[in-house]
């Protein structure tokens, strides 16, 4: 004997059967919500850090225009060449003046200033400046760069020339 369904349980297997998938399909709408608002929390932070990168940067290049238009606007002192200006800067020195008082004086950069000193000593003559060295100096770059260039000019044997001489 077979077992005969009858139609109540037909129905009721049925009504089962849709039970579970629906729980099925509630539960992985309950996980794509919870993935979604996830993304959007993630979405909205990003968007809060990417403003506040936006507005820095847009201040930044405020203040930067805002410096360059103040320093563009001082006017330039009477025979203002890089010549002049570099003796000016060179006169400083030998009075004693500190390179930050020089530098805000000028309206330079402390590196503008050092390179203004060492414009003044290349034009220097060179016997002024032989005086001024001591003989304790050891070699120094330009020495190292000399012999360098002079290895490079060198007469070398050839790749190889070693084995050339092949008999056959």
């Amino acid at each position: 004997m077979t077992p005969v369904l009858t139609p109540m349980a037909a129905a009721a297997a049925g009504l089962a059967v849709l039970f579970v998938v629906q729980i099925v399909l509630l539960w992985k709408l309950a996980r794509s919500t919870r993935v979604t608002a996830d993304a959007t929390a993630r979405v909205a932070q990003l968007t809060a850090a990417l403003e506040l990168l936006t507005d820095t940067t847009e201040e930044g290049f405020v203040n930067v225009a805002a410096e360059l238009e103040r320093l563009g606007a001082r006017p330039l002192a009477a025979g203002s060449t890089r010549r002049a200006t570099t003796r000016r800067i060179a006169a400083a020195v030998r009075k004693g003046k500190a390179i930050e008082d020089i530098a805000s004086a000028e309206s330079l950069s402390e590196s503008e200033v050092r390179l203004h000193l060492g414009l003044e000593t290349a034009a220097e003559p060179v016997t002024a400046r032989e005086a001024d060295e001591t003989p304790e100096e050891g070699p120094g770059v330009l020495d190292d760069l000399e012999r360098w260039m002079n290895s490079l000019t060198k007469s070398r044997r050839p790749r190889g020339a070693r084995h050339a001489a092949v008999r056959v």
